[in-house]
């Protein structure tokens, strides 16, 4: 069941990276959810710890540098939130909904990729009972 889970949530990394594909920048938001999208499934196959830390530093720091490319964005949202959408069309005039919706999805790429590092790295184990 729980290896069902991991490969769930790889499958829907999987799929937000092929939504990328028709974003303006593709080529730096889909290798960014591929390689969130591989930390679950290399749960799954049991990679040797090192190369799973490897992936996983990497990943993170893929995230964070997304998250900083659109917090700023992201602020100014946040003065339009009352009367702006964030599911809305993209706009010239209104760039900061798109990255929005790019941070906000960096930040589960990023949060998944945290939680596999605490269960991978750490030891933690939430589904141990």
């Amino acid at each position: 069941m729980i290896k069902l889970l991991h490969l769930l949530l790889a499958a829907l990394l999987v799929y937000v990276a092929y939504l990328q594909l028709n974003d303006p920048d593709p080529l730096f938001w889909a290798p960014l959810y591929l390689l969130a999208a591989a930390v679950p499934l290399l749960s799954v196959i049991k990679i040797s710890k090192a190369n799973t830390a490897i992936l996983m530093g990497v990943s993170a720091g893929y995230c964070i540098a997304g998250m900083a490319l659109t917090v700023s964005g992201s602020i100014e949202y946040l003065d339009h939130m009352a009367t702006e959408s964030i599911v809305q069309d993209m706009s010239p005039f209104k760039p900061y909904i798109e990255e929005t919706r790019e941070f906000v999805g960096t930040l589960f790429a990023f949060f998944v990729v945290l939680f596999y590092w605490l269960m991978t790295i750490k030891g933690w184990q939430p589904f141990k009972k």
